[in-house]
């Protein structure tokens, strides 16, 4: 089994560049669930995806539900999903969040996210690598470089909410949302 890999950034206002390792417990008590899937294929891999989505009471069977997925647009085989993607390019360096529950699962490629840890006041860099599997709690913030290295990543995708019926929240619409309210009561940082 792999290890996750995840780290404090270095504040912006610090003059330290020291960044300290963060452990998948705490990343959990942020809401973000992160494991390794074990399976070698793909489609195992999608097959653990849809047992553990029936599981977390997701649609499974229902169009949209299920989606795979790639950042490079040609591999893209569903174009609501890269629209979707290409919002969170056009939000590069800046906050996003999604509006509903979300899962993903790395098939292909590997990538880092910044996540937000709203009571430390800081961010966090988690790596992300094939057969991990990764909860993006509704409402919480996080960044994601969509540089070429970045963009080099396939996956499967499963929404609670169909994707045609999921917000990828821009900056501008976070603060105020339901979901980002609800995110921090869970916090209790409301």
């Amino acid at each position: 089994m792999s290890s996750v890999r995840a780290y404090y950034l270095p504040s912006t206002d610090s003059a330290s560049s020291e960044s300290h390792p963060v452990s998948v417990q705490q990343l959990h008590t942020l809401g973000w669930k992160i494991s390794f899937v074990q399976a070698k294929s793909t489609s195992e891999i999608e097959q653990v995806g849809r047992k553990l989505a029936q599981e977390l009471e997701f649609p499974v069977t229902e169009k949209g539900c299920v989606v795979p997925y790639s950042f490079e647009p040609e591999k893209n085989a569903v174009p609501e999903m890269f629209t979707m993607m290409t919002k969170a390019v056009e939000a590069e360096n800046g906050d996003i969040c999604m509006s509903d529950d979300v899962f993903v699962i790395i098939t292909s490629g590997s990538f880092y996210v910044d996540i937000e840890d709203v009571p430390a006041a800081g961010w966090i860099r988690i790596h992300l690598q094939p057969r991990m599997l990764i909860h993006i709690p509704p409402g919480a913030k996080y960044h994601r470089s969509c540089d070429e290295r970045n963009r080099k990543v396939t996956g499967i995708a499963f929404f609670k909410n169909t994707m045609a019926n999921q917000g990828m929240l821009a900056k501008k619409e976070i603060d105020n949302h339901p979901a980002r309210q609800a995110y921090l009561e869970a916090l209790g940082q409301i």
